[in-house]
């Protein structure tokens, strides 16, 4: 018989609620187009809840009332929590933290002590093209919530025990941001705010505005509805960063000529090295080390944010509605620079013998060393300290500007129809939609560079960094020249050097860098460089999705019955364009370069100063600080560009092949001695099809002592097929790689309800998180040379992570709006990736070795020893005086990545309380608060999951009644370990110290429909602190964002 309920529809419609819901404007509790609330729609009474005690009740409820593990926040929520996207909102749930440290104010999540690669994000439960960025992550497809206005969302459910029906790729969960569904909503709604953001940092005043409505064109038959959004994007963000340290005691080279003798070479690079570790009494056996640079770095960028989300409902009949919603969503920073000044020792970071000459540091007597790290990870190796305090000569001075863009995009329709007829419910739903991740970073400058050759001139730039341990009080950069060079001024009022009138060369297409030793800058070097890059992903992705319910009256005993029963089929493809090009100097007339773009007014000399002045020993505008205007040094580089690739000048000759071109920049890709572009193998399109089918059923029963049960079982089979066309790396050829594995995840959750009040849920998954796109590089290598054959495979092969899940959570409900609850989950992850050198199957096994190389090789030695060599022997031409040529038979070297039968273990355990004070006589009733709280701890592989810290927790405690409501959240987290990035950040692993920050949000009702917002952000006025080993007094960077102030004004007509 039909089922006299209804069940919510959230992330595919699955979770049971009460006959009457209570929801908001946001419509979290309800989703209409559920096939299975169709026919008890008429009975469904829609109560809007406001204010922050009401949106965390809704919110309460979803989870109570949900069939498996989950956590929500409702739109109210989002609009009324001090945030400044979509995902600092989602940090208020518990095993969630943001982040949000990478430029351009990006913003992913980590959930449960997984990175964000391993959250599935979903819209209206349906995947939907989203812009992510194109590098950084081992697996999955992070979104960019940044990139999304979250005031067009109907709020946002994480589900952190799937069933059956949910799509696969949420290892940590499933993030669904929910969409409004307009029948649902009271007729004839109509909200605009209007306000502005203040950014202290930058001075900058950034306007917004909100628009949404609802109308029923038809009573209970026609509505449309849409959400609106606009931000204007201007922010700044200032680091200070040493990047890296190097090793202060002198290096002795040692050199064995012809006949065997040894010299010993003394590499001097410190003054007073000995003097230092006696003074402080540093083993003689430990590691000295000392700051290699200090870098005063601004980031700023300027632009806009549009999100848009609109949806039309028809109700056909009483048991047949179809609907469309229109997402789209926009960020777009246009304007956007990285204005670096860097006073760097003479030093080489790992190499002594490359020390410029006549470059030596000299350690602050006054400054006391610290321990920071043993050299070795099992702590057998040796100690290393830090003196962090040094003064140097002729080092290297660096003035660079990087124009950074960042556009991400995305849109698309997801067309939906739900048809109920006697006890079987049907829905299916279809999406088309596309995105873009499109990143620019043009660097432009000038280095006054040393040498280590003695017969050249040396910059005479020297200085000093103290580094303070962190201590902003304590920082020092300064330079400690007066500008002469032999009591003769040699530099401009903005740079240390004539730049104008040089004798540059023209530029070849494989060069991003030109030196010049001139006599107008006594014969010094200067060189000026262009790097960077330009970085797109771009997708689109179609999906159709079908399901069937039978509901279900099967009952052995009271103890089981089977409710309903569920299976489905999805089908969708996913096609993916990667496009990765490197700026290079080629085809640029060298005669523009100049001055003409210098300028010693950094932004800190017009806005707040750097860190607000909170460095005060770090140089400014007036004391080093030189900049380029991006515009006119951009068009400087590109007056006259040579856009002929028969014309641009070339090493030996070498033919620039297809694969080379401009990029949209305006710059030629920088070429490889080869002729093809410097990162051909990232330039690639794929094409991903999935094939998924499932079943599960929902169960219940009751137990003795007035005890009950419900859950769900099913299983979920997934195939997946790839298509990838890449180039053949070393020619230029085309090449396709094909590949496909299929999965079976089977899943179950359990909800035992001990007391009315009391519930014990359990769950049991298995999942899989896909390789991300840039770690399937599709461009197999094969490079044979004179002594040697090198292959690298490619890395598309790779399939997904695999995990085992389980779930166990307490909740208790102890009154109306209140809970608390704990919980534990434990992740087995497996088949992990790694990198296999020395693979040599000389079997034929493998068809893309035998591609290359058929049976020309084998393998030499036993089966545990052995090295991979050609067959056949190569004989060299013969030495002049010589008859005979050297035969040998070459090395092959075959490179390879795999997966790996390693196991990483992620285990955690969650506590959330919330509480109101609603029992107590006024004005404490108007108090509550929530608390959040979790611990993680991972063991197993070696791997380690980046950008997660093992404890955080959030704080929010608010007072409110019914004109009046004032909020303060804090949000901390643990130190976090971020993996190397790249030359300029430094490639070694880091560790992101502990963090919190405190936000304020209150909002003043003036009447029904009017009422006013004020939020501030980071009132602690925190700056973030990013070290080596294990003292976070060995600084790599500090970060300063700033305080933010945001008001706004809505009326409700």
């Amino acid at each position: 018989m039909q089922k006299t309920r209804i069940t919510r529809a959230i992330l595919s419609r699955k979770y049971a609620t009460k006959d009457i819901l209570v929801g908001s404007a946001a419509g979290l509790m309800v989703a209409l187009a559920s096939p299975t609330v169709l026919a008890a729609e008429e009975e469904t009474e829609v109560i809007e809840v406001s204010g922050v005690r009401g949106s965390l009740e809704q919110a309460l409820h979803v989870k109570r009332e949900a069939t498996s593990i989950v956590d929500a926040i409702s739109a109210t929520d989002m609009e009324a929590l001090p945030a400044l996207d979509l995902g600092e909102a989602l940090q208020a749930l518990p095993g969630i933290q943001l982040n949000s440290e990478t430029e351009g104010r990006q913003s992913t999540i980590s959930l449960r002590g997984l990175s964000s690669g391993f959250v599935k994000t979903t819209a209206f439960g349906q995947s939907f093209a989203t812009p992510t960025a194109a590098a950084g992550h081992e697996v999955g497809a992070p979104n960019p919530f940044s990139a999304f206005e979250s005031g067009i969302f109907d709020g946002v459910t994480v589900v952190k025990s799937p069933t059956a029906d949910l799509q696969e790729g949420g290892v940590a969960g499933v993030v669904d941001m929910q969409l409004q569904q307009a029948l649902s909503k009271k007729d004839g709604l109509f909200n605009i705010s209007v306000g502005a953001s203040y950014e202290a940092l930058p001075e900058a005043t950034n306007p917004n505005i909100k628009l949404s409505g609802v109308k029923h064109l038809i009573e209970d038959k026609l509505a449309v509805g849409f959400k609106f959004s606009h931000s204007k994007q201007e922010f700044r963000r200032d680091t200070f960063d040493i990047i890296d340290y190097t090793d202060a005691d002198d290096f002795i080279e040692e050199k064995k000529d012809a006949d065997g003798n040894i010299t010993k070479i003394v590499h001097e690079r410190s003054t007073n090295v000995d003097q230092y570790r006696e003074k402080w009494n540093v083993p003689s056996d430990a590691v000295l080390r000392v700051p290699q640079k200090a870098k005063n770095v601004t980031q700023y960028s300027v632009g806009d944010r549009y999100s848009f989300a609109g949806n039309l409902e028809y109700r056909i009949s009483d048991n047949f509605k179809v609907g469309a919603h229109l997402l789209k969503s926009q960020r777009v920073l246009d304007d956007g620079t990285k204005e670096v000044t860097n006073f760097e020792s003479g030093l080489h970071k790992t190499n002594p013998k490359n020390d410029w000459f006549g470059s030596e540091v000299t350690l602050d007597m006054d400054v006391e060393p610290f321990f920071y790290v043993n050299t070795a990870t099992d702590g057998t190796g040796a100690d290393a300290y830090i003196a962090p305090a040094i003064s140097f000569t002729n080092g290297h001075l660096q003035h660079e500007n990087r124009k950074t863009t960042f556009e991400e995009k995305t849109q698309g329709v997801i067309l939906y129809a739900d048809y109920a007829v006697g006890d079987w419910n049907f829905d299916a739903q279809i999406v088309s939609s596309k995105a873009s991740n499109e990143f620019t970073n043009i660097g432009l400058g000038y280095r006054a560079r040393g040498d280590n050759k003695a017969s050249n001139a040396q910059t005479g730039f020297n200085a000093y960094i103290n580094t303070g341990g962190g201590d902003l009080d304590k920082i020092r950069v300064e330079r400690l020249d007066d500008g002469k060079l032999d009591g003769v001024q040699v530099y401009e009022p903005y740079i240390d050097y004539v730049v104008d009138d040089l004798a540059w060369r023209d530029p070849r297409i494989d060069e991003n860098l030109l030196s010049v030793r001139d006599p107008q800058n006594q014969n010094r070097n200067l060189s000026t460089y262009l790097n960077g890059r330009t970085r797109d992903l771009k997708s689109t992705l179609d999906s159709f999705e079908f399901n069937s319910q039978r509901f279900l009256d099967l009952s052995f005993s009271d103890a089981l019955r089977f409710d309903s029963i569920k299976f489905g089929t999805r089908y969708q493809v996913e096609d993916t364009e990667s496009i990765d090009k490197v700026n290079g100097l080629g085809g640029i007339d060298a005669s523009n370069f100049g001055s003409s773009y210098l300028s010693n007014q950094p932004l800190s000399a017009h806005q707040s100063a750097f860190f607000n002045g909170k460095i005060g020993g770090t140089f400014d505008h007036n004391s080093g600080w030189v900049t380029l205007d991006n515009d006119l040094a951009i068009a400087a580089f590109q007056n006259g560009i040579e856009t002929d690739p028969t014309k641009v000048l070339r090493k030996n000759g070498v033919e620039v092949q297809p694969t080379l071109t401009m990029n949209r920049a305006g710059f030629w890709d920088r070429a490889r001695g080869n002729g093809h572009g410097w990162l051909v193998s990232t330039n690639y399109d794929v094409k991903q099809e999935l094939t998924a089918f499932y079943a599960t059923t929902d169960f219940a029963g009751d137990l003795p002592l007035d005890m009950s049960y419900s859950g769900n079982f099913g299983v979920r089979y997934v195939k997946t097929e790839n298509t990838f066309d890449g180039f053949e790396l070393g020619s230029n050829t085309p090449y396709t790689f094909k590949d496909d594995y299929s999965n079976t995840l089977p899943m179950a959750n359990i909800s035992l309800e001990l007391t009315e009040d009391i519930i014990l849920r359990t769950a049991y998954y298995e999942g899989i998180v896909r390789p991300n796109i840039n770690k399937q590089i599709p461009s197999p290598s094969f490079i044979p040379a004179e002594r040697k054959i090198d292959l690298e495979l490619p890395s598309a092969t790779l399939k997904p992570y695999e995990a085992d899940n389980f779930d166990l959570s307490l909740e208790w409900y102890n009154r109306e709006g209140s809970a608390i609850s704990i919980g534990y989950f434990q992740k087995n992850i497996s088949n992990l990736f790694k990198t296999e050198k020395g693979y040599c199957p000389d079997d034929g096994s493998d068809p893309i070795v035998n591609e290359f190389l058929g049976d020309s090789f084998h393998r030499v030695g036993d089966a545990t020893n052995y090295t991979c060599e050609e067959i056949a022997v190569t004989t060299l031409p013969p030495a002049e005086g010589e008859t005979e040529g050297e035969s040998f038979n070459r090395d092959v070297n075959i490179e390879r990545s795999i997966n790996v039968d390693e196991e990483l273990k992620v285990e955690g355990f969650e506590l959330a309380i919330q509480q109101n004070l609603d029992f107590l006589p006024y004005p404490w009733n108007g108090f509550g608060g929530v608390f959040n709280y979790t611990k993680l701890r991972q063991s197993g592989s070696e791997t380690l999951l980046s950008r997660v810290s093992p404890e955080s927790y959030n704080i929010i405690t608010y007072w409110e009644d019914e004109d009046i409501s004032v909020r303060f959240a804090y949000n901390w987290r643990d130190d976090q370990t971020t993996s190397g990035a790249n030359s300029f950040l430094g490639t070694l692993d880091r560790t992101i110290a502990a963090k919190g920050r405190l936000d304020f949000s209150s909002s003043y009702k003036i009447n029904e429909n009017m009422k006013v917002y004020f939020q501030a952000f980071n009132l602690t006025d925190e700056v973030v602190t990013s070290h080596y080993g294990d003292d976070d007094r060995a600084i790599h960077q500090l970060t300063y964002n700033g305080r933010i102030y945001k008001a706004s004004f809505n009326y409700k007509f």
